[in-house]
């Protein structure tokens, strides 16, 4: 766990605007809000109780968690949960605050309990959109909720209408919503073929479909679904969220493992995308030579037609 002047952020996610520092805020992040009824100023450290949800402001920065325990030095104290208030962010699942000058302390009146305040802040968020989309992260977000806010807190923001400071911290702590993370499926695709490719045992082949671009400019694309015949495979490419239109279609067969490194037969023979057997040598050597490039883990050996796998297959 490190000391600030900057929180420990390592578990969190990262958090826009933030850029050597959870205390790097960018200069054009909005004002922090006004400070409502529910909190009081900490005249000492000596009187925060363990819970208790600390605010902590200066100019620039307004965050808070909840409260762990005092230093030794009597100074400085952890706290978990830690959040941004003026960004909307996660922080860091822990950190230690050493107060600095300019820098003023704030608890809230209240915590998560069983009383009628905490029932109302909880169904508060229970009639959000988002939270009834992901029932597989209601207790996560309720436990982070009770953890992180103040019943106070939320009743205030409800009242003032700007109830997007916890809505959109929760978005941000559990990747949902406008921070949900966008799936690069290029990189599913590279590494699907890939695993598809290491599983290879001598003796064992599969089929593929490919892009082989004309030029150095773009990269060459590989799908595989096993050892099913190209047409089909062609078929299940266009249902992928990663589709493109192959060009050439063939067959890949491990013959054996040397030093470590699988030898695998590559030919261009499909029936469906180019000239079976009589495809010329030339044309696997052009898929081989991307094969090397994306997965150069692997000994690729050009053949023609369809010789990495046999000339009796009608695929």
């Amino acid at each position: 766990m490190a000391e600030e002047d900057g929180l420990q952020n390592e578990s969190a996610p990262p958090a826009s605007g933030f850029s050597s520092g959870v205390d790097a805020v960018e200069e054009t992040a909005p004002e922090a809000e006004q400070l409502p009824d529910c909190v009081t100023p900490v005249a000492e450290l000596q009187q925060l109780q363990s819970g208790a949800i600390v605010r902590r402001r200066a100019p620039g920065k307004d965050q808070q968690g909840r409260f762990v325990r005092l230093q030794e030095d009597g100074q400085s104290f952890v706290v978990e949960d830690v959040i941004d208030l003026v960004q909307h962010e996660y922080l860091a699942e822990a950190g230690i605050i050493r107060p600095g000058p300019g820098e003023q302390l704030y608890q809230y009146d209240s915590v998560f309990g069983e009383d009628p305040l905490s029932r109302e802040a909880l169904d508060t968020l229970s009639g959000w959109s988002l939270y009834k989309e992901h029932p597989e992260l209601r207790n996560e977000i309720t436990q982070f909720v009770r953890r992180a806010f103040s019943p106070s807190q939320i009743k205030d923001w409800k009242r003032k209408e700007s109830l997007r400071s916890l809505f959109v911290t929760i978005q941000h702590r559990f990747r949902i919503g406008r921070h949900r993370e966008k799936t690069d499926w290029n990189k599913v695709r590279l590494e699907r073929f890939g695993e598809a490719l290491r599983s290879l045992h001598s003796g064992k082949h599969m089929t593929y479909v490919a892009f082989i671009p004309r030029d150095s400019s773009h990269e060459p694309m590989y799908f595989t679904i096993g050892t099913k015949p190209h047409l089909e495979t062609s078929k299940q490419l266009e249902r992928e969220p990663f589709a493109f239109r192959p060009n050439h279609g063939g067959h890949i067969k491990c013959v054996e493992e040397v030093d470590g490194v699988k030898v695998v037969l590559v030919d261009a023979g499909s029936n469906d995308l180019g000239a079976g057997m009589h495809t010329p040598l030339a044309i696997a050597e052009m898929v081989a030579e991307g094969l090397k490039r994306l997965y150069p883990d692997l000994d690729y050996r050009p053949v023609p037609g369809r010789e990495a796998f046999g000339l009796q297959q009608s695929y």
